[in-house]
């Protein structure tokens, strides 16, 4: 058979296969892939309605906090004034807070004041002795003047579920001790969640977890919903039988417990729609590409012999060379004005732009590396990128470490701007920083206005507590001259403590070289522990620098979590000493 026949008979069969797999794949694929979407989208209704209740809760909070930080409130928590009564707790004041309930508990745990009202007729109503009740039985939302822990989710009530907040009743600044505790309540009824479809625009539907009367769908998610651990994850999507589609997510109470299950409805017109629209793409692409085969066929029996074959081969042996080579500089030459030309002419712009992808890649690597050894120790960054296992621990027997903090920086904070708070900070950090590349320590992190360091790793060195010594020293003097150059009047607290800890890389994202063990934490509390404009030092670290350096004996001090421990103060250098 020849080649014109050939060529016939192989673009023939070729086209029609091709229409014919191209329906059924086409078809497979994008209903599954429209299926997908309609489902994705789904999700993410659900979503938006769980976002929208997790603001909702979020509000209600920070009404609660507004009345519960109050001098107002905190005074009659107290004395129990008829003023604030008659100023606050009006009907028309209760009417604007939105709220079926408000409780004003002592911190003893004793019922000051109670109001319930009624926001359809507008008007106070006598608190259920339910919301009582509960609150006997769940002890957990009322404070007590050291703990200002606070609250805001579900509880079910025999009248129905209730948004709760509960707040510690403090000073408007914020202070305490708490005098007791603040609770907001909203009744969670189909207003309420006509409210949150209104606002989402999607139809919301709204069943109690232990209704025994529940429609058979919300039966069949209600276990798995139930099962699934978190927020995020505790959403069910589900096909309908006419095409259309439903989400369902499952609301729990304050403690946990399942309470509501939410059903998001799609409309089915989206389904609908999108099988409308794959017939009518399988259609026009099958037509299409009949016609382009046809049309193909007899141009290429027309130019096969004169045009087309012998430039081929040329352009594929010299792309082919070029693959060989490996050299991305060369380039393929075809005369002429038409598609061959075009073709090698494109060729050699796909060569061009790989070879400046290249180059560009190269540099981009050298600039991610430079980029990851910044962040991470250079034998920590080599190993991350050669193992597989994003884990690394090692343990060093014997580092030292070092934490500092810059004492009056957060009195500096309340009257400064946040740019030239963040200013001042990177000037100090940054000698710091100047400081440990010029000591060969490791800097480890920052964190608000406390800096840390270790020396000894990840690269062994005998020399580490001298190195951090020399350092700490060093810093007091970066102190010292940032303080003379901007006018200011920081003083620097720092800790030190030597011995083992566990120092790797943990986590899938944002890596950060960390250090653990009871090292670090007793380093730590040196530095919280500590005199201002000081370096304390612990026991173990002055064993090592004690004929070096001067010092002077604090003696033993109360540690947190460590009990009494003995402690010393670096004054200087003994050849600083000797020079005076």
């Amino acid at each position: 058979m020849k080649l014109r026949e050939k060529t016939l008979l192989t673009i023939g069969v070729t086209v029609v296969s091709l229409i014919g797999v191209l329906y059924v794949t086409s078809s497979t694929i994008l209903l599954r892939g429209f299926a997908k979407l309609y489902e994705r989208e789904a999700y993410r209704n659900v979503q938006r309605v769980q976002d929208a209740f997790s603001n909702y809760l979020s509000e209600f909070s920070v009404l609660n906090e507004q009345w519960a930080m109050w001098d107002d409130t905190y005074n009659f928590i107290k004395d129990g004034n008829r003023r604030y009564i008659e100023r606050n707790l009006n009907d028309i004041s209760l009417r604007s807070l939105r709220s079926d309930l408000i409780l004003f508990i002592n911190s003893s745990g004793q019922l000051v004041f109670s109001q319930s009202f009624n926001l359809k007729q507008r008007k106070a109503i006598p608190t259920p002795k339910e919301i009582q009740a509960y609150l006997a039985a769940n002890t957990s939302l009322l404070q007590n003047p050291k703990r200002l822990d606070h609250y805001v989710g579900i509880v079910l009530l025999p009248q129905g579920p209730m948004a709760i907040a509960a707040r510690p009743i403090l000073t408007s600044g914020g202070k305490g001790p708490s005098r007791g505790t603040l609770i907001l309540g909203r009744y969670l009824n189909t207003e309420k969640i006509k409210a949150l479809s209104e606002l989402t625009h999607l139809p919301i539907s709204m069943y109690l977890a232990s209704d025994p009367q529940l429609p058979p769908d919300f039966k069949s998610v209600r276990p798995a919903l139930s099962k699934m651990p978190n927020k995020s994850s505790s959403i069910l999507v589900r096909s309908l039988s006419n095409g259309g589609m439903v989400g369902y997510t499952l609301l729990r109470d304050i403690d946990g417990k399942p309470v509501m299950l939410l059903r998001v409805d799609m409309p089915k017109e989206f389904y609908q729609q999108s099988q409308l629209l794959l017939t009518y793409l399988v259609v026009s692409l099958g037509i299409s590409t009949l016609v382009v085969g046809i049309a193909f066929t007899g141009a290429t029996l027309f130019l096969l012999e004169k045009l087309l074959l012998s430039r081929l081969a040329y352009l594929s042996t010299e792309v082919r060379s070029i693959g060989t080579k490996g050299d991305l500089s060369m380039r393929v030459l075809i005369a002429g004005r038409d598609e061959l030309s075009i073709l090698a002419r494109t060729i050699n712009w796909m060569l061009e732009a790989l070879e400046s992808s290249l180059k560009e890649l190269k540099a981009e690597q050298k600039k991610a590396e430079r980029l990851l050894h910044n962040i991470l120790p250079q034998a920590i960054a080599d190993r991350l990128k050669k193992e597989q296992d994003t884990i690394i621990a090692d343990n060093f027997a014997e580092v030292t470490v070092l934490f500092a903090d810059i004492v009056g920086f957060t009195q500096l904070a309340a009257h400064t701007s946040p740019v030239e708070l963040v200013n001042l900070l990177n000037q100090i950090f940054s000698a710091f920083d100047q400081l440990a590349e010029q000591h060969g320590l490791e800097k480890i992190k920052t964190i608000g206005d406390a800096y840390m360091v270790v020396g000894g790793l990840p690269i062994l060195r005998t020399d580490h507590a001298e190195a951090i010594a020399e350092m700490a020293l060093d810093m007091q003097k970066a102190i010292d001259r940032f303080n003379a150059v901007n006018g200011e009047e920081f003083n620097i607290r720092i800790g030190i403590n030597t011995g083992p800890v566990v120092a790797g890389v943990i986590g899938l994202k944002k890596f950060i070289y960390d250090l653990w063990g009871d090292t670090v934490n007793t380093a730590s509390r040196m530095e919280s522990h500590g005199v201002t404009g000081s370096i304390q030092v612990t026991a173990a670290t002055y064993q090592l620098l004690q004929d070096k350096y001067q010092w002077e004996e604090r003696g033993a001090i109360q540690v947190k979590g460590k009990g009494e421990m003995m402690t010393y103060l670096l004054i200087g250098r003994k050849t600083e000493k000797l020079l005076v």
